[in-house]
């Protein structure tokens, strides 16, 4: 063995091993990460716009963090707080069967479908027991560790402040470092953050807003747990051709069957005519450009993703979809350039 070979396979040894050791290190930080990236991508339009003003790289960052931390860390913190203990409370309510209503529910559910078929049952008291349980468990952790998650909000805030500042270095780094060709590789950047662009402003933007719209709907109207249940509404919003209605109808059907028949239709309507147009009115303004996936396949990368990465797993997962899907083009790309 030659002593050129003797350097090229130590070398290859050191550099595997030390980037063994750099995973490992770096683990517990992985969604730090991987967060931070994902709104440096979202929000460098503001910071750009931002810069224009004040010129100065580091100011441009900190008051992107400072309108970050007022207008969406803040209310996340506090929203995530209240759908905690709105969800340990009904956890305990159906745990204990003081919510007699919801067998009022499946009776009216149940009797219209066993004139068609005699062994249908439903029980939505255990579904819905299923769906806080899992709140509870996943949210838990995440809410009583004030201490960890303060930590994890501020090593966040910090890796944002330096993502959002140097921006134009990193991109410059790798591309150094990429293997492939500069063309390919700004195209995987363009395409990658125009589809977490699209994908983050776009399926998840209008779901929160049809989600915070059904709860404000919840709340006037008169159903107990609006935070909780207008969370869940973000989940249903994604669901296609059904959407919000999966957890509007039955609230509606609670009021009627409690003899609230004015709120049912004041819900019905406000769940119809507000709630169902925000996605007719939204999506043609967000969707102007990057990776649009069919609603199917965001649905089960959001349930994949939060089974996967927990409440984080809200936006990993489509993240993840938007990244393969950006694969695929590139991959088409690079098919064709090589024909």
């Amino acid at each position: 063995m030659t002593n050129q070979k003797l350097q090229t396979y130590f070398f290859g040894f050191l550099l595997l091993a030390t980037t063994i050791l750099m995973v490992l290190v770096f683990y517990p930080f992985l969604g730090v990460l991987a967060l931070a990236i994902v709104l440096s991508i979202t929000f460098q339009p503001l910071y750009n716009k931002i810069k224009i003003i004040f010129r100065i790289d580091w100011l441009s960052s900190l008051i992107v963090i400072a309108l970050l931390a007022v207008f969406i860390i803040l209310p996340l913190i506090l929203i995530g707080w209240q759908i905690f203990q709105e969800a340990q409370g009904l956890y305990g309510e159906i745990s204990t069967n003081k919510i007699m209503y919801l067998d009022k529910i499946n009776t009216f559910i149940e009797q219209p479908i066993k004139e068609l078929i005699p062994s249908f049952s439903v029980d939505f008291g255990a579904y819905i027991e299923k769906l806080l349980n899992w709140f509870v468990s996943n949210m838990g952790p995440l809410v009583s560790g004030a201490t960890q998650t303060f930590f994890e909000i501020l090593l966040t805030v910090i890796a944002l402040f330096f993502f959002l500042k140097d921006n134009d270095k990193i991109r410059k780094n790798l591309l150094q470092v990429s293997p492939l060709d500069d063309k390919y590789d700004k195209l995987i950047i363009e395409k990658l953050e125009a589809a977490v662009d699209s994908v983050i402003k776009g399926s998840l933007f209008i779901a929160v807003v049809q989600g915070v719209m059904a709860g404000i709907g919840f709340w006037a109207f008169g159903i107990p747990s609006p935070t909780f249940w207008g969370m869940v509404g973000i989940l249903a919003s994604m669901v296609p051709g059904l959407g919000t209605t999966l957890v509007i109808f039955p609230a509606v059907v609670y009021l009627f069957l409690i003899g609230s028949y004015l709120p049912a239709l004041g819900l019905a309507l406000w769940g119809a005519i507000i709630v169902g147009s925000m996605d007719q009115i939204l999506r043609p303004i967000i969707f102007k450009r990057g990776v649009s996936a069919h609603p199917i396949f965001i649905l089960f990368a959001v349930f994949g993703g939060l089974s996967l990465f927990g409440p984080l797993g809200l936006i990993f997962g489509p993240v993840i979809l938007s990244f393969y899907l950006t694969l695929l083009e590139i991959y088409r790309e690079f098919s064709k350039a090589r024909e």
